[in-house]
């Protein structure tokens, strides 16, 4: 094992342990906490390309703002953002609406997300949220806030809201520049 991957291995370990002692902080899964302790070694040349494709899109869409149905630089929402870059990046079709894309490819477990895997959660009694898993416990997404913005699924907010990962074929795309 490479310093590199031993040191970020103990500095997940450490965030990990930081939160789960955090007072009124509970993982919405039982088994988030050792998924995210045990991460796998994800190949590293699939990685780099996928995680290349994704922050390719970032730097052109880094600060739109959310437009709940907005489709374009003057505003777009989760669903809408996601579809783009998929269609863009990986030339794959996904449905417009997040509760769509959430019945697409296989269900992915924590422990084995991998750069490209969309991530759902519930942020209201009927909301469904998207984002994409970009790597290194991170995803990028359409917040209210901040517009299209690259959030930690660490953060408190997120591991409460989680509902699924799904993988959507993005092992077989070429991504393209």
């Amino acid at each position: 094992m490479t310093r590199v991957t031993r040191f970020n291995k103990v500095k997940i370990s450490f965030l990990v342990l930081i939160v789960a002692l955090w007072p009124g902080f509970a993982f919405s899964d039982s088994v988030a906490l050792k998924s995210l302790l045990n991460q796998p070694e994800v190949e590293q040349s699939y990685s780099n390309e996928i995680q290349n494709a994704l922050l390719a899109h970032y730097s052109n869409w880094a600060g739109t703002r959310h437009k709940l149905g907005g489709t374009g630089a003057n505003g777009v929402d989760c669903s809408s953002f996601i579809q783009t870059l998929f269609q863009d990046q990986f030339q794959l079709q996904l449905p417009r609406s997040s509760r769509e894309q959430m019945t697409m490819g296989e269900r992915v477990d924590v422990s084995d997300l991998r750069s490209g895997d969309l991530l759902f959660f519930r942020t209201g009694p009927t909301r469904r949220h998207v984002g994409v898993y970009v790597g290194d416990n991170q995803f990028m997404h359409v917040s209210t806030r901040a517009g299209v913005e690259i959030a930690k699924l660490l953060s408190p907010y997120w591991q409460r809201h989680f509902i699924t990962a799904r993988r959507v074929g993005v092992l077989g795309a070429t991504p393209s520049n």
